[in-house]
């Protein structure tokens, strides 16, 4: 009989980088002695774009999955280890650490990945000894913590924990198979940069729109050709970066709104592509970095969450200021001068599809579950 881990996530038909993490960890986990199973918390895919409706609701999702979650624990004996994957955003926090004290009270092993880093909560927390010594006791003691960043892990000792089992710092992954060999990139090609992910505000794609305006003031515009991919946070928000665009007269031609692009058209793209920026103001580690290195692209992005371990400068990318459009631009004509960056394209795709494959990431987690429920 296999032992059980129960992993806690959004449903798994949700948006966003966990879900698209767990959905690709569930599908490669292999074990002769511990299989996974989920759990969904929290609130539905189709609340995503109905703010109020899913404020209105999440209690009642919430304490709905809490009484299923706590029965599951008490009548599912295999279940051995239990695993939430929070950010570090008081909502998030307070959801998780009400599952982490349940579990630990019916005697399960817990795993906290957490998979994204605010820091004016860790700031919060590290200020008051009230928050240091309750986040301390639900989360650090007794329990494996996960994070996606050295700078992270230096974080969590910095409050001081008692009782600590071990913190292991790790990326999110991606499947080497899926990864499309990209093209090389001539001294008289148009540089072709992509934009994935969220549209919205946090991942800076207001500066970057701000960054491909001075470059038109500049007429060096037509050098580049940007695409912009990925599902907007509300409603209409891509049109407004589109009528900002267009009131400076600058060509849909030369920046193009695709929308979402998923599965192999999504690993397409990014072989198409000679840069991708992420300009965003705060990251764990970011799915479509780790896809666009693997891809043989130059990043261009900003020093947040585990960015700064995977990203070398001048090696497979550049780092940008937060909120800052002029530095994508100098980063951008960088690029562009200096065209020698990508001589080591091949080689690193090679390397990161190897480094970030999740086959990997599920040994390395294998060993870890084991470890848990083993020790006495």
């Amino acid at each position: 009989m296999k032992y059980k881990v129960l992993i806690l996530t959004n449903p798994l038909n949700h948006e966003g980088g966990v879900v698209n993490y767990y959905n690709l960890f569930f599908k490669h986990f292999e074990s002769d002695v511990i299989t996974l199973k989920h759990a969904s918390i929290g609130s539905r895919a189709y609340l995503f774009y109905y703010p109020v409706l899913k404020r209105l609701l999440y209690p009642f999702y919430y304490l709905f999955d809490l009484l299923m979650f706590t029965l599951r624990l008490i009548f599912d004996r295999n279940i051995k280890v239990v695993q939430v994957s929070p950010s570090l955003i008081p909502v998030p926090l307070i959801r998780d650490g009400l599952l982490v004290v349940i579990a630990k009270l019916i005697g399960k092993k817990v795993v906290v990945f957490y998979r994204g880093w605010k820091l004016p909560t860790y700031y919060k927390i590290a200020g008051s000894n009230v928050l240091r010594k309750l986040f301390n006791f639900v989360f650090q003691k007794n329990t494996l913590q996960v994070v996606l960043a050295s700078s992270f892990k230096n974080d969590l000792e910095q409050l001081k924990p008692k009782n600590i089992t071990n913190i292991l710092v790790t990326t999110t992954a991606i499947d080497k198979s899926e990864i499309v060999k990209s093209e090389s990139v001539d001294s008289s090609d148009v540089l072709k940069v992509l934009f994935l992910g969220r549209i919205q505000d946090l991942k800076g794609v207001e500066e970057l729109i701000d960054a491909i305006i001075t470059l038109h003031k500049a007429n060096e515009l037509q050098n580049y050709k940007f695409t912009i991919v990925g599902h907007e946070n509300k409603t209409g928000y891509t049109d407004l970066l589109k009528t900002k665009l267009k009131n400076h007269n600058i060509s849909d031609d030369l920046v193009t709104f695709p929308g979402r692009v998923i599965g192999k058209d999504k690993f397409n793209l990014y072989a198409t592509n000679h840069i991708y920026v992420l300009p965003s103001y705060t990251e764990g580690c970011p799915n479509s970095v780790l896809e666009a290195l693997a891809s043989g692209l130059f990043c261009i992005t900003t020093r947040v969450g585990a960015l700064s371990d995977v990203v070398v400068p001048n090696e497979n990318g550049l780092f940008v200021d937060m909120k800052n459009s002029e530095s994508i631009v100098k980063a951008l004509q960088f690029c562009n001068d200096n065209k020698s960056y990508n001589e080591n394209r091949v080689a690193n795709s090679t390397y990161y599809c190897n480094a970030f494959d999740i086959r990997e990431i599920t040994h390395l987690f294998e060993t870890k579950y084991l470890e848990l429920i083993e020790k006495r």
